[in-house]
């Protein structure tokens, strides 16, 4: 009798340790949606870049013209139009609130982060994927640039949807039945992404491939990518709109292909000119709490890349980026962003193969790296003498500090666990900290950039405005004050 009841017993204990596994796996899901939104409307609108886009975005609901992007009633041709429709979008349906505006920014930063993950997942394990998704998602850059209403987090995405569709397609025996629909839904992400940043769109995927097949010897995969109807399908999906603004705005393509997608590169005259190696402490700060992770060492390297062709591509992927960034005359930190999803790839796959004591060890070293800098920023409090009022820039320190301290804390568990092998436990729980500590970092920075946001102007303005009042700004612009005011400037 006993023995008959053992394999009961035995499917009740696996379908137990299932349910579980299901209940964690929706509340760690749970907690980190509920960690992605809840600083979107704390914030005010900072200047330039959040202000401007948007209001160039609530100037498309107001007019109702969708076409043409407009910066307080003039042609603004600096972008392609797809942040704008997200964000009219969310307008539409929300109403017009800087978290409506930055809606787009954190929505495709969870696209990216979904992507990446299952890319991971098919290529290298569900571990490995998991990891990965959770590395992205809480790396301070790419969290910062999901909470802040710029153009780049947009690009970002859809050329991560790409590359995850292509490496899939190519490298995942199992995916060969649908190579073809993974090959098209690559070449729509490739033009969503030329209409959220231009050119880069296609020419950061031509490059990487042309490297990547140089490296591999092997120009058979320019069959294997459904290269013909590709094309055809992100000319129907993104030349139409260049068309429309050609036919609409003589001047259009001038201004947007010249000037801004091959002045800003090859010439300075944006301002905006940094060292060749600017974007080396970009990365590895912003990698942060995870830049431990990265191949210090030999053994190190062996976890990180093993000479799988799928490591290759994401290998020349970063590269690509990297170089081309640092050579342009043109940098910001958001710039870098999209090299991230394959890094962080890479990354998913070494924290899944490194040994226990190595993972443990890197652990330790991010409590001692995250407690560091929130000495650092605790001095600067008392230390530092800026034009920077003296509560604002509190504020923001001790964001800094609080945020710094809760992963160091969650690393400290994350250590402890570690020596128990709960490996998954110690990763995903040091992920939730973190992107938990940079929405509060970004939180209590609201005093400092409310010294430059038009949302402390607007407040002063409002009560005084009637339906037929003109306002001015004399030697100075602030592009988000039309977007809190409701009217053009």
């Amino acid at each position: 009798m006993n023995n008959e009841r053992l394999p009961d017993a035995h499917v009740r204990g696996r379908d137990s340790w299932r349910s579980r596994l299901s209940g964690s796996v929706a509340l760690l899901g749970g907690a980190w949606l509920v960690a992605w939104g809840v600083g979107l409307q704390y914030r005010s609108l900072g200047e330039p870049d959040e202000g401007r886009y948007a209001e160039v975005a609530r100037e498309m609901v107001a007019t109702g013209d969708w076409i043409t992007p407009r910066l307080d009633g003039f042609n603004f041709f600096d972008k392609p139009p797809m942040h704008y429709w997200g964000s009219a979008a969310a307008y539409s349906v929300f109403g017009v609130h800087p978290w409506s505006a930055r809606l787009w920014c954190a929505l495709t930063g969870l696209l990216a982060i979904l992507m990446v993950g299952w890319a991971g997942a098919r290529l290298f394990g569900r571990e490995a994927g998991g990891y990965a998704a959770a590395i992205l998602g809480s790396s301070l850059l790419f969290a910062l640039a999901a909470h802040i209403n710029t153009i780049d987090m947009g690009v970002t995405a859809f050329l991560a949807c790409g590359m995850a569709c292509f490496l899939v397609a190519q490298f995942d025996p199992d995916a060969a039945h649908l190579r073809t629909r993974l090959n098209l839904l690559m070449w729509a992400s490739l033009a969503l992404a030329v209409l959220s940043k231009g050119l880069i769109g296609v020419v950061f995927p031509g490059l990487i491939l042309l490297v990547y097949m140089l490296w591999q010897r092997d120009w058979t995969v320019l069959l294997r990518v459904s290269l013909l109807p590709g094309i055809a399908l992100l000319l129907a999906i993104c030349a139409p709109w260049f068309i429309l603004m050609s036919r609409l705005h003589p001047d259009f393509l001038y201004t947007f292909f010249i000037t801004q997608q091959f002045t800003r590169f090859l010439t300075p005259v944006f301002h905006r000119t940094q060292p060749f190696g600017f974007f080396i402490p970009v990365v590895v700060l912003g990698l942060f709490p995870w830049t431990l992770l990265l191949p210090w060492t030999r053994s190190a390297w062996r976890a990180f890349y093993t000479g799988l062709p799928a490591q290759r591509f994401l290998l020349s992927w970063i590269g690509v980026i990297f170089v081309f960034f640092s050579a342009s005359h043109s940098k910001l930190p958001f710039y870098i962003l999209p090299l991230f999803p394959a890094l962080v790839l890479l990354l998913g796959a070494a924290a899944a193969a490194l040994p226990p004591a190595a993972m443990l060890r890197r652990f330790h070293l991010i409590i001692v790296t995250a407690a560091i800098g929130a000495i650092v920023a605790v001095a600067s409090m008392f230390l530092l003498h800026t034009k920077v009022p003296e509560q604002a820039l509190q504020h923001a320190l001790v964001g800094l500090v609080l945020a710094l301290l809760l992963v160091a804390a969650a690393a400290l568990f994350g250590a402890r666990v570690l020596r128990h092998g709960r490996r998954r436990t110690a990763i995903h729980l040091l992920a939730l900290a973190a992107i938990v500590g940079w929405q509060g970092m970004l939180i209590s920075s609201q005093p400092y950039v409310d010294m430059a946001s038009a949302a402390s102007v607007a407040r002063i303005i409002k009560p005084r405005l009637r339906p037929g009042t003109e306002v001015f700004t004399v030697r100075t612009y602030l592009g988000g004050l039309p977007f809190y005011l409701g009217r053009l400037v």
